[in-house]
């Protein structure tokens, strides 16, 4: 007899329970238009079709909610963020967080989103840098047309 970890027990509740609560707040902030696209996928490269992504940008009091499909993509249109100045004097590049929620997963995972055309401000950016290079790319957003982003989340369980 097979029987369920307590990661498979969430189920697909948490994207019915949150599909009303999408946050269209952030379509109205000012700033350059850009959409990014991308699939959340589980360590085996297979698409997690029930997950929510939520999109924090670091200067406006916003947020985004993305679902993802059947084969784990999602959409998400938004402006582009600006880089943020430190007290300190050092500053970030521009970026977006990311909380994922998805079946199997019972606390949040949060992220970062850099965008690979901010070369310069990526470089000096301190947060960025306590990633090992060899997994930056990870958490950087590739342009692929005008205005338009790729970028997957891959979440290892």
């Amino acid at each position: 007899m097979d029987t369920l970890t307590p990661f498979q027990t969430v189920g697909p509740f948490l994207s019915i329970g949150l599909r009303a609560g999408i946050d269209a707040r952030a379509a109205s902030l000012a700033g350059s238009p850009i959409v990014i696209r991308g699939r959340l996928l589980d360590g085996a490269g297979e698409g997690i079709p029930d997950g929510v992504l939520e999109w924090w940008h670091p200067s406006f009091p916003a947020m985004q909610r993305t679902l993802t499909e059947d084969d784990g993509g999602f959409v998400l249109e938004t402006v582009k963020p600006g880089g943020l100045q430190a007290a300190e004097g050092e500053g970030q590049a521009p970026h977006l967080a990311v909380r994922v929620l998805a079946r199997g997963v019972l606390t949040q995972y949060v992220t970062r989103v850099y965008f690979a055309d901010e070369a310069q401000a990526n470089a000096g950016d301190r947060i960025l840098a306590l990633v090992p290079e060899s997994r930056r790319q990870t958490i950087v957003a590739s342009p692929c047309g005008v205005n338009e982003y790729r970028f997957d989340v891959i979440v290892q369980l």
